[in-house]
């Protein structure tokens, strides 16, 4: 790693700079001082304690693991090294074969440990396997035993595109799972979403629910109120277009994007405020519509595109009153 913290010692880094980060997150996801010491109080005992993290991945293209990676203050090291203890991660981990098996099994056993899920699991035992063994034969002890479980990305939350309408491994999400082995949710799952899951989104849950526990969340879709409580619609900087029902007809004209396949109205995150790699940049503003990546129908049906060239191709899915609804 290259720039001005490259040489400073991560302890240093602790001690100087655990408030800011604290109120950096907080900041970034437009909240206010109690969430910011909520955060650093969160980074404190995550530091304090390195609880153990079992990273798993069903069928997913390990895109909400590289999004991880591009975590910003605290970046990739320091949460890897530093602030958690990541026993095992099939991409990341060095580990691997028979070794790697033994890891798995070992951190189930002992328990107590902080587990992520990553990519929808799969009706069908072939389809997913890891160390020769069926993830579906794994996962239930696995979700048995964590402190806590966080579904990273839309795959593991919702099914995601593994999940798509006609797929042959009748793939879902880790809530439809637990729910199929009759293991609880409440109060233990929490819902990531996203495709892929913002790294901020993901470092900041984790942080929470060691802060102080389960999150407030969406009653239905388990996803953290203070990440996923904003619609993308109202917030779009392309809004004023929207009321004066200004639409492109074409990608690079000025006006809003409803009518490009927009669906702001059915996403609802922060993206508008905090964007992505660090700020630089996000959907709307490289002037593409927001294809609702975090909601639970994300890449369901077949009949729904990401893209429509305007109102007499596809019908809307949603009207206005819904989404003033799904505001409330």
């Amino acid at each position: 790693m290259k720039g001005k913290n490259a040489s400073k010692p991560v302890k240093s880094f602790r001690r100087r700079d655990l408030l800011q980060v604290g109120a950096a997150l907080a900041v970034h996801f437009g909240l206010g001082r109690r969430h910011a010491e909520v955060m650093a109080a969160g980074l404190d005992r995550l530091l304090s304690e390195r609880p153990p993290v079992l990273w798993l991945q069903g069928l997913s293209c390990s895109g909400c693991s590289v999004s991880f990676l591009n975590t910003h203050e605290p970046g990739p090291l320091e949460v890897l090294t530093e602030i958690i203890s990541l026993v095992y991660h099939s991409t990341v981990s060095a580990t691997q074969g028979e070794q790697a098996n033994e890891v798995i099994d070992r951190t189930i056993q002992a328990g107590d440990y902080l587990l992520v899920m990553e990519g929808a699991i799969p009706a069908m035992p072939e389809a997913c396997l890891i160390g020769g063994r069926p993830l579906t034969g794994l996962l239930p002890e696995a979700v048995r035993r964590a402190r806590a479980i966080i579904a990273a990305g839309t795959c593991a939350s919702f099914g995601g595109i593994p999940a798509a309408e006609g797929n042959p491994t009748s793939a879902m999400g880790l809530e439809a799972f637990m729910e199929s082995v009759k293991l609880p949710t409440g109060q233990r799952l929490v819902n990531c979403p996203g495709c892929p899951v913002h790294p901020a989104w993901f470092v900041g849950t984790l942080a929470t629910v060691l802060a102080r526990g389960y999150p407030k969340v969406d009653p239905v879709l388990l996803t953290p109120a203070a990440f996923y409580g904003h619609s993308v619609h109202d917030e779009c900087p392309k809004f004023y277009y929207w009321e004066k029902r200004e639409f492109a007809e074409k990608f690079g004209d000025e006006g809003c994007l409803f009518k490009l396949g927009c669906l702001g109205p059915l996403s609802h995150t922060d993206c508008p405020r905090r964007q992505w790699n660090g700020g630089v940049n996000w959907c709307i503003r490289a002037g593409a519509p927001c294809v609702a990546c975090t909601s639970p129908d994300f890449a369901r049906r077949k009949d729904f595109p990401f893209y429509r060239k305007g109102e007499e191709v596809h019908a809307v899915a949603y009207k206005e009153e819904d989404r003033l609804e799904a505001a409330q």
